[in-house]
């Protein structure tokens, strides 16, 4: 099935059936031996040249700039599933992939599969020009106990890329692809995997045994590269929101029985505050008071010189001045008052 929205664009293969499925707690569990065999087997080429057919046309009729994130069944090679972000100019676009079934990528078959596992943003882009634009974004696990992994089976807390990039989760494979010119959709499968620039690490040409950046090597003039620079995701719980001289701003929250205010620190929030009432989330004692929060509710964090909230596929959702909204950009002078579920009100001060 198809979803039409304004920045987003939402194909489901694999029976997935929104409201009909019970949004059960996530499991960790042995996966059974012969799947992953199967899982190894198969290379991210593998998986990619064998749903080629499936999702290249989607992708080819797609001439906006922006940004498919495919998924791919490890175990049988079937597509699953496919989010097109439309980047916007000043704006970011946000989607969440996971098993609950409010997610925009909506995977249904594995429990080890949390139900809300990880978070894209495609930052804002300058102009809709075609080859005047740059795809960034950033992909964030939100602390979940099956973090995702790169495609060499390295493990990833959170991504920064621009251009391609492949990683792995919880038996999927997910192939994050830059929209926008027709011409990056060959007939050929092989012919479309040849062209996928080389992805690069610079965390790991900072730390090689040559030496670090500035000896970092050239890139080649003659080779396509994206380079990707691993990053935090949100903090772990135990981890302090604010340290002494590195306070960026003051939250304010009000439950149905209490008035907290609480300092967040500017690392903190660049790695992501994680609000809900599940115990990986920050603020969970506050956000147990209120059942119409879900599990994982929001994230709130850094974006260069914005800070956004962005809504992780909640039930009951999260409003500004009375809108349902799935992201709020929180500038400078930023005095709106978010509602989160329907009795929890939250509100930002910078310092």
């Amino acid at each position: 099935m198809t979803i039409g929205r304004p920045t987003l664009d939402v194909s489901l293969w694999g029976s997935q059936a929104r409201g009909h499925v019970p949004n059960a707690p996530t499991l960790a569990f042995a996966a059974p031996r012969r799947a992953a065999q199967l899982a190894l087997a198969r290379s991210p080429r593998d998986l990619f040249l064998g749903a080629y057919d499936r999702f290249a046309p989607v992708c080819r009729a797609y001439e906006e700039p922006g940004l498919a994130v495919i998924a791919i069944d490890d175990a049988t090679g079937n597509a699953a599933g496919i989010v097109k972000l439309c980047a916007r100019v000043q704006r970011p676009v946000s989607a969440i992939v996971g098993r609950h079934d409010k997610c925009d990528l909506y995977l249904h078959d594995r429990e080890q599969l949390s139900l809300r596992q990880l978070m894209i943003v495609v930052d804002p882009v300058k102009s809709f020009e075609r080859g005047a634009t740059s795809i960034t974004y950033r992909v964030l696990d939100l602390r979940t106990s099956t973090p995702m992994a790169d495609e060499d089976g390295r493990p990833l807390r959170g991504l920064a890329a621009e251009g391609p990039a492949i990683m792995r989760v919880a038996g999927y494979t997910l192939f994050m692809l830059v929209l926008g010119d027709p011409s990056d959709w060959p007939a050929s499968g092989a012919d479309a995997w040849s062209m996928l620039p080389e992805r690069v690490y610079l965390d790991e040409l900072e730390n090689c045994a040559e030496g670090s950046l500035p000896k970092m090597r050239r890139p080649r003039l003659d080779v396509r590269e994206t380079f990707i620079t691993r990053t935090n995701g949100p903090r772990d719980t135990a981890m302090r929101l604010a340290q002494s001289g590195d306070i960026a701003g003051t939250l304010e929250i009000n439950t149905p029985h209490r008035h907290l205010t609480i300092q967040v620190g500017a690392k903190a929030l660049e790695d992501g505050v994680l609000l809900g009432r599940y115990g990986r989330c920050d603020l969970m004692d506050a956000a147990a008071e209120d059942h119409t929060l879900s599990r994982v509710h929001a994230l709130l964090m850094k974006l260069g010189d914005r800070l956004l909230l962005v809504d992780t596929a909640s039930s009951n959702g999260t409003f500004e001045m009375g809108e349902r909204t799935r992201l709020v950009v929180m500038e400078k002078e930023h005095r709106t008052e978010l509602r989160l579920g329907k009795k929890t009100f939250l509100r930002w001060r910078w310092a």
